[in-house]
Formats: structure tokens, C-alpha cells, sequence
């Protein structure tokens, strides 16, 4: 953080996770940075599950196929 940072941006920083990550694809550099506020209410595999289930759902919706009839 900078000098010029006020009590409340420090104490939004002090209260979150915070990891950057590069990956190299091709000639490509991508910069990932995590985000993870510990005070959330819902865990990390609640939200993989309702995000992988969302996806699930569209993909299925575009299709019009019941899942056991689709392709894999």
C-alpha cells in the first residue's frame, strides 16, 4: 500500500486475502489475482458448487437435451 492510504482502505486490505499469480500462455503473460474475504458466509466449495452448477444449467439450457442424452 501506499503512503497516501486511508484507515478505511487499510483496514478493507487487512481484512482480505489477497494472492497474484502469472501463467505464461504462448506469448501471452496473464496476471491472476485471488481474492478471498475470510468474514463470507458461504465456504469456498459452496461457492465452487454453485458455480459449477450455474454453468452446468446453461449449458444444458442451450442444448435442450436431457444431461443423459448429451454428449460428452
Amino acid at each position: 500500500m501506499n503512503k497516501n492510504t486511508t484507515a478505511v482502505e487499510k483496514d478493507k486490505a487487512d481484512s482480505t486475502f489477497n494472492a497474484t499469480s502469472e501463467y505464461k500462455i504462448g506469448h501471452t503473460l496473464y496476471t491472476v489475482t485471488t481474492v478471498f474475504n475470510p468474514a463470507s458466509k458461504e465456504s469456498l466449495s459452496e461457492i465452487l458448487k454453485r458455480l459449477i452448477i450455474r454453468e452446468s444449467e446453461k449449458l444444458l439450457g442451450e442444448s435442450g437435451q436431457e444431461p443423459e442424452k448429451q454428449a460428452v
